[in-house]
């Protein structure tokens, strides 16, 4: 599969680029910066540009077969569907967080809300394009995430609150759950929250 990845620097996004070289997909890398791209081996591709930029996104996105936005946001997600849409690319994957559309634990919820509103508001206004754009969207909620090593495994619900898992997931097993998702078209039109293993 032939797959562009959005925030291929970021520390989600570099995983992404490793896994899916290893998996066998042609990856090519989307970045601001992608002088920071610390191993291009097995790339398909590099272009440089910014994600809010509609020309740019055009540019890359031609000719792919998806798109995994290992960052997210409305303005993204506007140039994504317009982009994908010319284009005739239709599968694609964008991050989220388990708190847009959580309650419980109460406490927990409101606190991440008090601190990081506006962010969780765009995120939701963000899967919101997605789910009326008519492409083959999938949305990916993660949990809280750390850099620490992977498990191997997640625990995967789509629920708005969380039926299981950890608190904790690492960037790496998150990065594995986007590549299993972009891969699996029984996850269409879903929003998977995605948690740590217990």
């Amino acid at each position: 599969m032939k797959i562009m990845v959005i925030g291929s620097t970021g520390r989600t996004g570099k995983h992404v680029l490793t896994q899916g070289v290893n998996r066998g997909h042609e990856i090519t890398a989307f970045a601001r910066r992608p002088e920071l791209l610390a191993d291009r081996a097995g790339l398909a591709g590099v272009h440089q540009g910014d994600a809010h930029d509609l020309e740019a996104v055009r540019r890359a996105v031609q000719g792919q077969d998806a798109v995994i936005a290992a960052v997210g946001g409305s303005r993204i997600a506007a140039t994504l569907i317009t982009a994908m849409h010319e284009h005739g690319v239709r599968r694609v994957v964008m991050t989220s967080s388990r708190s847009v559309p959580a309650t419980r634990p109460r406490l927990a919820v409101s606190l991440a809300w008090l601190f990081f509103r506006e962010a969780y508001v765009d995120l939701a206004r963000a899967e919101g394009m997605l789910q009326v754009s008519g492409l083959d969207w999938s949305i990916a909620r993660a949990t809280m995430l750390n850099d620490k090593p992977p498990a191997g495994r997640v625990h995967i619900d789509f629920e708005a609150n969380a039926t299981g898992g950890a608190m904790q997931l690492s960037r790496a097993d998150y990065a594995t759950a986007l590549l299993d998702t972009v891969e699996d078209p029984a996850l269409i039109g879903k929003a998977l929250g995605i948690c740590g293993p217990r």
